[in-house]
């Protein structure tokens, strides 16, 4: 029983290693995603504006 633990405790560990770095690059990239569509939006807003003005 102890060994059976003590074999499996590395693999558990390293395995939500790896899933809290998989967790950070996904909420990175998502992060990047919706800032550039943010930055499309308000590139579009302040042309119209500045068609507005001319």
């Amino acid at each position: 029983m102890w060994i059976d633990l003590f074999t499996i405790a590395p693999l558990i560990v390293i395995l939500f290693n790896i899933a809290v770095i998989v967790f950070v690059i996904w909420y990175l990239l998502r992060f990047l995603k919706l800032q550039q569509e943010r930055n499309a939006i308000l590139k579009s807003i302040s042309e119209k504006l500045d068609s507005l003005k001319k």
